[in-house]
């Protein structure tokens, strides 16, 4: 047992490894490309829940002991979770970890509504206060994707073979290369866009007004580089019209919807 055996060496380890192990804990990504209602999910949520869950809990015995360790890790959950850290845990985990692509609009959407019922699930309902006690649920739009993750571009080395194999005078080179440049701009802007809007969801949850902005910043930019995208891949491969091709195919980037 994989799981247990990391939790009883998390429980016998030093700060030093506590720390080394939860900073990884939240940069895993897990991907499940034809995620249907979230099953595979929710199975990993399940496994990553009490790993982060001992993590805590380590940080915060070694806090109790030396109250300048894990000060900052602490002080995310207590300063900022109204409602318990069972609800800290599972809100970082769906928005630092999981992420799930379908075809099917109508699966991502009940993959997300089952991610925010396990959430408001742990709840502790206080009538009294503001909102009843509740946090606001995260956006998850960007982390569950819809699209056909057979039809795009799915890496930087599968666009340059792309561009490479359309070489032609020098008019033709010059043109792919500034293609080619124009991407790779685009992409780092989206990744940094979506770190912004991720990091405004974890730490200033109540900033609302931030919030909007990040994410109208990050469609603007997805919806940009993926018509370039698109165009070059129909320009590519097809010769029926754009439209109807882009309707049928309904083609997935995964180099620009998960360049980071």
């Amino acid at each position: 047992d994989i799981r247990q055996f990391a939790q009883d060496l998390l429980a016998r380890a030093d700060h030093r490894f506590v720390k080394w192990f939860y900073t990884s804990l939240q940069n895993v990504s897990i991907l499940d490309p034809t995620c249907g209602s979230g099953a595979f999910l929710f199975a990993a949520l399940n496994i990553l829940e009490p790993l982060y869950e001992i993590c805590i809990d380590r940080m915060q015995d070694f806090n109790r002991q030396n109250p300048n360790l894990f000060k900052e890790q602490l002080a995310e959950i207590t300063s900022k979770y109204r409602s318990n850290i069972q609800y800290f845990i599972y809100k970082s985990i769906i928005l630092r970890n999981l992420y799930g692509v379908d075809i099917m609009v109508e699966a991502t959407e009940i993959a997300k509504l089952r991610l925010f019922l396990k959430m408001v699930a742990v709840v502790d309902v206080d009538r009294r206060a503001e909102n009843m006690g509740l946090d606001p649920l995260p956006d998850i739009d960007f982390n569950i994707r819809c699209g056909n993750t057979l039809v795009g571009y799915v890496s930087e080395e599968e666009l340059n073979r792309d561009l490479a194999d359309s070489q032609g005078d020098m008019m033709i080179m010059m043109a792919n290369d500034d293609f080619k440049a124009r991407i790779d701009e685009e992409m780092l802007k989206v990744k940094d866009t979506f770190n912004r809007f991720r990091d405004i969801q974890l730490n200033h949850g109540d900033d609302m007004a931030s919030f909007k902005q990040a994410k109208h910043d990050l469609n603007v930019r997805l919806s940009a580089l993926r018509e370039q995208l698109n165009l070059r891949l129909h320009s590519a491969t097809s010769n029926e019209p754009f439209d109807k091709w882009l309707t049928s195919h309904q083609p997935f980037h995964w180099l620009a919807e998960y360049y980071g």
